[in-house]
């Protein structure tokens, strides 16, 4: 994890998303690139004249982009202070997953502010940037204490499968750091008896982590399942909980519910995912 990516409004010093990107960022002694795309028009337009339309919002657009790159020098010397190395402001204007996409192909880890504020926050739209960006996701809720970014233990919740093995392995490097590493064990995805098992305790300890296995309670459905994974996380302290996003398909986790919309709705944790 050398290079972060953080989605930053425009008052990132008021920005929790940020603050928490800038700080793990110098934790991690790494790089971390503010992206600001301006979301949706400020101000009313007209209802009826195309053209006039048309005209106010490329004047919108070009005064918020002005003013939006104009922000770079206070970004820098922000993130600066807060002791990361070589930070970066850029200002784009697009459609919003494909530009994080675009981005992220130079950074590791993409971090996003994840309460209603947040524009990208909407029924779908943390799901383009997870799904569609291809880095590990750490999404941070509102409730997340300001200050230093704190690791002393950390939980990950796993069940064998795809996801959980990817999000293990992105979030090595913060693992190495923690006190304490928690599994939070569920019920384990089969993949066929000739299908070779990953070798969980052996890859823990061949990167020097100690992890204390705690199984969850059997559950009946998704709630449930992501209210036990929440139990787990706070009954070990956890301060960052890791876990694969989207077990299933994407149609099928925003129409049933799901583990991980459950989750992005209700933890007070942050979050690292990975599909």
């Amino acid at each position: 994890m050398r290079d972060f990516l953080v989605l930053a409004r425009r008052a990132f010093e008021a920005d929790h998303g940020a603050a928490y990107a800038a700080r793990l960022a110098a934790r991690m002694r790494a790089t971390l690139t503010g992206l600001h795309v301006p979301l949706g028009v400020s101000g009313p337009l007209p209802a009826y004249d195309a053209d006039t339309v048309m005209a106010q919002y490329a004047a919108w657009m070009a005064a918020e982009l002005d003013r939006a790159r104009a922000m770079a020098p206070g970004f820098e010397a922000w993130a600066g202070s807060l002791g990361v190395a070589h930070p970066a402001w850029i200002v784009a204007d697009g459609p919003l997953a494909a530009l994080v996409r675009y981005v992220g192909h130079w950074h590791d880890v993409l971090v996003v502010g994840g309460d209603a504020d947040d524009g990208w926050n909407t029924p779908g739209g943390l799901a383009d940037l997870l799904l569609g960006s291809g880095l590990p996701c750490v999404v941070v809720p509102a409730a997340t204490p300001a200050g230093p970014v704190r690791l002393e233990s950390v939980a990950v919740a796993w069940n064998g499968s795809v996801e959980a093995i990817r999000a293990l392995h992105a979030a090595r490097p913060l693992l190495q750091q923690a006190e304490r590493v928690h599994l939070l064990v569920g019920e384990e995805r089969a993949y066929g008896g000739s299908w070779p098992a990953f070798p969980l305790e052996r890859w823990c300890a061949s990167h020097g982590l100690h992890v204390v296995a705690e199984p969850l309670p059997a559950v009946s459905d998704d709630d449930d399942a992501g209210e036990a994974i929440l139990d787990g996380a706070r009954a070990c302290g956890a301060e960052l909980l890791v876990l694969g996003a989207y077990g299933r398909s994407r149609l099928a986790e925003w129409a049933l519910g799901g583990v991980t919309r459950h989750l992005l709705r209700h933890s007070p944790l942050p979050l690292l995912m990975r599909h």
